[in-house]
């Protein structure tokens, strides 16, 4: 993972394959701990995801859940086609997600 700020607003970028530990249990750990450093709105780039499981799945609902409950939202942007279609066809989790081209659209959005 990497980590970037637009206007302030993490973004969290996943590279590679999300598949389980230990990409699913940095990314829980880091959504918790922008959580306690009072950042509740954050932006997951998924453009460089070439593989995604239900774990990777879960870790982003699970955070979404985590910002959602302090008062904030995950928003995620950039997915590529294949990532779009295990998060928006196959789960049906595109109305549980805020879905961006770009992770600036997605960090404006807040």
């Amino acid at each position: 993972m990497n980590e970037r700020r637009i206007n302030g607003i993490p973004v969290i970028e996943v590279v590679g394959s999300f598949l389980g530990d230990p990409e699913v249990s940095a990314f829980h750990d880091r959504v918790r701990e922008l959580k306690s450093e009072g950042s509740t709105a954050v932006v997951v780039d998924l453009g460089k995801v070439n593989l995604i499981s239900s774990s990777g799945v879960g870790a982003l609902v699970g955070g979404a859940k985590t910002l959602r409950e302090a008062g904030g939202d995950l928003k995620l942007a950039n997915l590529s086609e294949r990532t779009h279609n295990v998060l928006v066809v196959i789960t049906r989790l595109g109305s549980v997600f805020n879905v961006f081209d770009s992770a600036e659209d997605a960090a404006a959005s807040f």
